[in-house]
C-alpha cells in the first residue's frame, strides 16, 4: 500500500494488523451526533471534497466524491476520477483507473489506515485520545496510527463531522470536507468489496 493510497483516504485499510488495542476510552464527543444518527439507520453517506497538498512540490489537488460508512468498521470512498477505495477489518480494495489496477490489501498491508475512519465508527473510542480545540473542533491522536498520528475534526452546527484534516509524518496535509449527510438502510459487507473491471490487473497484498 503506497503513501499516496494512505493519503487519499488517509486511512483506507487497517486495524486487524495493528498492535493490540488499548483499554476502552470514553466515547468521543466529536463523533457523538454521527453515531446517534447512524445507529438506528445503519448507513451514513456524505458528499465529499478531498484536498491534498504535496509537501515537496507545494502542489495542491482537489477532487469531489462520496463517503459511505457502515458499522462495524466499513468505509467506502468514491472519487470523481473513478478511483475507489474500500475498507473492512480484514483489509480493503483500491481501484486505480489511471494504472488499470485493482489492489486487494489484506490486514497486514492495510495496517494503520482504517484508524481514522474507524474512529468515526467506534462508540468506545478504543485507543483514541481526544482534545477539544474549540467549541466545535477536536484533535484526535493515536500512538499506533502509522504516519498519520493526528486528525482534526471540525463539526457543523448539526454536530456532524464537517471537516477532517490529517497531517502525516512526511508533512503531507489531507483535508476532507463533508456535506449533505444522509442516513439510510445498510447494504452490508458486499457493498464494500470491489471487483476488477475487464482488462484490469489484480494485485494481491498480504
Amino acid at each position: 500500500m503506497t503513501a499516496r493510497a494512505a493519503g487519499i483516504l488517509v486511512a483506507v485499510l487497517a486495524l486487524a494488523g495493528a498492535p493490540p488495542r488499548a483499554l476502552p476510552a470514553e466515547p468521543l464527543v466529536s463523533t457523538r451526533a454521527l453515531l446517534a444518527a447512524l445507529r438506528p439507520a445503519g448507513r451514513a453517506e456524505a458528499t465529499l471534497r478531498l484536498g491534498r497538498r504535496d509537501p515537496l512540490t507545494g502542489d495542491s489537488t482537489s477532487l469531489r466524491g462520496r463517503l459511505v460508512l457502515e458499522q462495524p468498521r466499513l468505509a467506502r470512498l468514491e472519487l470523481e476520477d473513478g478511483e475507489r477505495l474500500t475498507l473492512r477489518e480484514d483489509g480493503g480494495d483500491w481501484l486505480q483507473p489511471a494504472t488499470r489496477q485493482l489492489v486487494r490489501a489484506g490486514a497486514r498491508s492495510a495496517a494503520g489506515a482504517l484508524v481514522w475512519w474507524g474512529a468515526l465508527l467506534d462508540p468506545r473510542a478504543t485507543g483514541i485520545q481526544e482534545r477539544r480545540l474549540g467549541p466545535r473542533e477536536f484533535l484526535l491522536s493515536r500512538a499506533d496510527a502509522g504516519d498519520a498520528r493526528t486528525q482534526r475534526i471540525a463539526l457543523g452546527a448539526d454536530g456532524l463531522p464537517r471537516r477532517l484534516t490529517v497531517e502525516t509524518g512526511a508533512g503531507e496535509r489531507v483535508e476532507y470536507l463533508l456535506t449533505r449527510w444522509r442516513f439510510t438502510r445498510p447494504r452490508g459487507p458486499a457493498d464494500f468489496r470491489l471487483a476488477a473491471p475487464a482488462g484490469y490487473e489484480v494485485v494481491e497484498m498480504p
